[in-house]
């Protein structure tokens, strides 16, 4: 049914927990997994801007931001070969909404998976507003995970 899954990470606690979830799925259909980070064009932006003035160069926080994407992405591939499920890593930068659409459909995926909060996430907020996004734009099936 679900041969090849997205799981979209963001690394917060929430979208780590809902990369555990899409694991154990996985496992259990014997599907295929693609975990995505995608790097926040905005918060990129913001970044760059309140450290530029203090000495930092932006190519060492864009190093820093692509180090701390693979770590997580790592260790997501990590669960999943520990549950023996194939897990292939993908780091884009961009709008994140965008940028998962974009990965579930060149990819061909079966379903996204995905927090209902990733970082900086309103938690009095039903599902944050990446997860709307997807969810109101996808043609495949997204599984929202609190």
């Amino acid at each position: 049914m679900y041969e090849k899954i997205l799981i979209a990470t963001d690394g917060s606690a929430a979208s780590m927990n809902s990369s555990r979830s899409g694991i154990k799925l996985a496992k259990s259909l014997g599907s295929e997994v693609l975990v995505l980070y995608v790097i926040n064009e905005m918060a990129i932006s913001r970044v760059i801007a309140s450290m530029i003035g203090r000495g930092f160069r932006q190519e060492d926080l864009r190093r820093a931001l692509k180090a701390s994407a693979e770590k997580v992405v790592s260790e997501v591939t990590k669960m999943g070969e520990a549950a023996g499920v194939r897990v292939e890593p993908i780091i884009k930068e961009g709008d994140p909404a965008s940028r998962i659409l974009e990965t579930a459909e060149i990819e061909g995926v079966d379903l996204i998976l995905m927090g209902s909060h990733g970082e900086g996430g309103i938690s009095s907020k039903l599902i944050g507003s990446v997860a709307e996004k997807v969810l109101n734009w996808s043609t495949a099936p997204v599984m929202i995970v609190r």
